[in-house]
């Protein structure tokens, strides 16, 4: 129990777990109060506090001459998400929320839905009104900016163990940390990887790919492309060029191949390292070399979809968005490539990991911590989850089942391997990331020099995470 509360407080979470984990289901009766006072070695007068707060909020009924039962109303937490923003992610969600309501009867869960791009924003709003959200879904790299606001409360004493423990630390929890404290976890290991058009690729006579392939093997093929398709609207790869963070953020797998970065495990600055400048000198060359198609990913994946691009940098979330444009399964068209190498034998990547948080303003936080513990750990609401939506399962234990076997998932395993999620404890990353989108912009765009442009937006970050 959470010593910082008053007794009785703790008295009422702790049934309040007990009730939620299902030890306690709708109809049964609790213990009697002095048998309540025994188990927790406390006084009475402490067990009624504890009662008179769950039957305040509806959990408990008193019935005169009978005893404390647990009520049939359900606890109703909220659900922020922007999985409905496509009709196949709605699908998913509304399912796996039937199938959470089937397991865990005590708790309703509705959704408050809106869009990746409108995500933040939407949170905000609602936490300057008084409404946020129970649990909301985030990228991880976003935590320690809301955090830093008081948004999100902390997880270690919310979620279960069992939950916490069958996590990477560097692959999953790294990313939701701020100032030593956990306050999201992943909803899935997301690492970015290739994903390769085998039809686009077959008519240019492409119909087999080494892996994991060199930077200049990439780039081969590229040209190859072009030049089967000179005379149309077809594109070799599909670069993010928006004036938004995910631009450089879908870069970083190019420059962890010439082992380059943003920020070292220690939170330092390496945008101007040796290695980033080789790193942005090849990606200078190839998107002036390469019929490259720049716009806002969600273009980029409608095109890639439609035929017109051979090569794109996405998340696992690929697969269920790709299939719904299709209507085919992923494995019909498609192909997960593992990023390509340039002075190491190993495909790097960074995990762009889905993750959920609870709010502060949350009045219902072990509901919303067993429903965290639910769909990322409950084995049978997990697997439907992550097999339909293509992430990882971040319990390691059930990344290791044959129900992730697929080509699809083995490549994204691979890829896995050698990636972890990015360090982006400081609460001024979202506003590094604007130097860093900047940067890209006058290397490709404006006939400025590499290491100067990368030396000059380094000692901005720098003061930036020193303020």
């Amino acid at each position: 129990m959470v010593t910082s509360n008053p007794l009785y407080i703790q008295v009422k979470e702790a049934l309040l777990k007990k009730i939620v984990d299902g030890q306690y289901i709708p109809g049964d009766s609790i213990p009697s109060e002095p048998k309540l006072a025994q188990d927790f070695g406390t006084s009475i007068s402490t067990i009624r506090q504890a009662i008179a707060l769950l039957v305040d909020e509806g959990v408990l009924v008193i019935k005169r001459g009978k005893g404390t039962f647990v009520t049939t109303k359900k606890n109703v937490i909220n659900f922020m998400s922007w999985l409905p923003e496509t009709k196949q992610g709605q699908i998913i969600l509304e399912d796996l929320i039937d199938l959470f309501h089937k397991k865990y009867s005590t708790i309703q869960v509705e959704i408050i839905p809106t869009t990746y791009s409108k995500a933040r924003k939407d949170l905000v709003n609602l936490i300057s009104q008084g409404s946020a959200p129970d649990v909301v879904q985030i990228v991880s790299h976003w935590t320690s900016y809301l955090a830093s606001m008081g948004a999100f409360t902390p997880l270690e004493e919310i979620l279960s163990r069992e939950n916490l423990t069958s996590r990477s630390f560097e692959k999953d929890l790294l990313g939701g940390i701020y100032k030593d404290r956990l306050y999201s976890v992943a909803w899935g290991l997301c690492p970015l990887a290739i994903i390769a058009n085998r039809e686009v690729l077959a008519k240019a006579g492409v119909t087999q790919i080494q892996q994991p392939i060199s930077i200049d093997t990439f780039t081969e093929l590229c040209q190859r492309v072009d030049h089967f398709y000179q005379s149309q609207d077809k594109y070799c790869f599909g670069m993010c060029i928006s004036n938004e963070e995910t631009d450089f953020l879908r870069m970083i797998p190019f420059l962890l191949a010439f082992r380059g970065g943003f920020v070292d495990m220690q939170g330092n600055v390496i945008l101007n390292s040796k290695e980033n400048i080789k790193a942005f000198e090849w990606l200078k060359k190839f998107v002036n070399s390469c019929n490259v198609f720049r716009s806002d990913i969600f273009t980029i994946r409608n095109r890639f979809a439609k035929g017109d691009i051979a090569f794109m940098i996405d998340g696992p979330w690929i697969k269920y968005q790709l299939e719904e444009i299709t209507k085919n399964d992923f494995e019909t068209n498609f192909e997960v490539v593992l990023n390509p190498i340039s002075i190491s034998s190993k495909s790097y990547s960074w995990n762009y990991n889905h993750a959920l948080a609870i709010c502060t303003q949350s009045g219902k936080k072990i509901q919303a911590g067993k429903f965290i513990d639910a769909v990322t750990n409950d084995a049978e609401l997990s697997y439907y989850y992550f097999s339909k939506t293509g992430h990882l399962p971040n319990n390691m234990q059930h990344l290791k089942t044959h129900n992730y076997n697929s080509n699809f998932f083995n490549t994204f395993k691979l890829q896995l391997e050698n990636a972890r999620a990015i360090n982006a404890q400081n609460e001024m990353f979202e506003k590094a990331m604007r130097f860093c989108i900047n940067a890209v912009e006058k290397i490709f765009f404006e006939n400025v020099s590499i290491e100067a442009e990368l030396n000059e937006k380094a000692e901005y970050l720098k003061m930036l995470y020193e303020e």
